[in-house]
């Protein structure tokens, strides 16, 4: 039995991709396990502008805005962009301006002008902003501590740094659904993160993201893009950053959590503009999430292949096993500093479903034009 193991020569192409894998889990993937935040608050504050953009967010304002009115920092400003909301949303802003002076409210009426999603709201907000570094979220957000402010803040002390990249978690919820959501927020972060922390980041989050206003307006805001639906954070983060003036932040008390999509409908339009966005990443950085995929992908294939051919199954569950010890040390680890300790049990399944099933139809949906731009 083991002399026609050897000979088979699909065992070497096996024995490749599998090592390929070990590669890719044990180096690149768990760059974000292996980081270390620092532990302790320096006490260095700078001024921030903390800017949220609102279309008909009532319930949400009122939920999660308080959060972000009461962080533990001295000098900062909140500006909201309430952007033709019709829910009342301006009466939650009303109400929340007369308790807190250092919320700003800028109302956008009904226009004509069909700007692309969100980026006209937050061009108006920077254009207003007294700081000099912009503090992004959504208004479904809520940080996971009063120092979220000052962590991301402190990660501007150097004079270099113009961009710091956070995380944003989703909360936790029941079903399948929201289980994948989160799953593949950890697998996307694990990716941009620890490619930022390997000197080639391409983008960010804007539920949790900063960079200083003179960046933005050197170069030339969100105008290279104004007719995508997405990209005020991931093609703004991919055009801009570079290893010399990015860093990340993710300090526990630096989360900020966010609320899923719970149909699935509605996850897939979201997913599909961020899909479209990613055609217009720089060639090297599509290559790279190709690579990532692909590896994944050919793995995957092989052992089905091997398994679907080959009366032996011992190499293939063997190739199995050991790359997902990999990927579950890799996950549990990466899963413990960013606010997901239990997805690496379900990682073993999770992973092939979007490895095989849900980012090729998601490809094919990015690849198709969108006849109908949303805020």
């Amino acid at each position: 039995m083991l002399e026609r193991i050897f000979t088979d020569p699909w065992l070497y192409g096996l024995l490749a991709v599998t090592a390929a894998q070990l590669y890719l889990w044990i180096g690149p993937l768990a760059r974000v396990a292996r980081h270390r935040p620092i532990p302790d608050l320096t006490g260095i504050t700078e001024p921030v502008t903390v800017v949220v953009s609102a279309k008909d967010e009532r319930e949400n304002l009122r939920s999660f805005l308080p959060a972000l009115l009461t962080q533990n920092h001295p000098n900062y400003e909140v500006i909201v962009v309430d952007d033709q909301s019709e829910d009342g949303t301006r009466d939650v802003l009303k109400e929340l301006e007369s308790l807190h002076p250092h919320l700003r409210v800028l109302t956008i009426g009904h226009h004509v002008h069909d700007f692309a999603g969100k980026k006209l709201a937050l061009t108006l907000a920077f254009k207003a902003a007294k700081h000099e570094l912009l503090l992004l979220t959504d208004a479904d957000c809520k940080p996971s501590s009063p120092n979220w402010l000052s962590r991301m803040q402190e990660s501007f002390s150097s004079q270099q740094t113009d961009i710091v990249l956070g995380y944003s978690p989703y909360i936790r919820a029941g079903g399948l659904l929201n289980a994948f959501i989160r799953f593949e927020t950890l697998f996307v972060a694990m990716q941009f993160l620890g490619a930022a922390l390997s000197g080639r980041p391409y983008m960010g989050v804007g539920r949790n993201l900063a960079y200083r206003k003179k960046l933005w307006f050197n170069e030339k805001g969100f105008a290279p893009y104004l007719k995508l639906a997405a990209g005020d954070d991931d093609l703004f983060i991919n055009k801009t950053a570079k290893p010399s003036n990015t860093q990340i932040q993710i300090h526990p008390e630096a989360h900020v959590f966010s609320v899923a999509k719970s149909s699935f409908g509605a996850w897939m339009r979201q997913k599909r503009r961020h899909m479209v966005a990613g055609r217009f990443y720089k060639p090297a950085d599509k290559r790279y999430l190709a690579m990532i995929w692909g590896l994944n992908f050919i793995f995957h294939a092989a052992v089905i292949l091997w398994l679907a051919l080959n009366p032996l199954p011992l190499p293939a569950l063997v190739a199995f096993g050991l790359r997902t010890i990999a990927m579950c040390t890799v996950f549990a680890l990466a899963g413990k500093k960013l606010a997901e300790p239990r997805l690496w049990v379900l990682s073993p399944v999770l992973e092939p479903l979007y490895t095989l099933i849900y980012q090729p139809i998601l490809g094919m949906l990015g690849q198709m034009k969108s006849q109908k731009r949303k805020w």
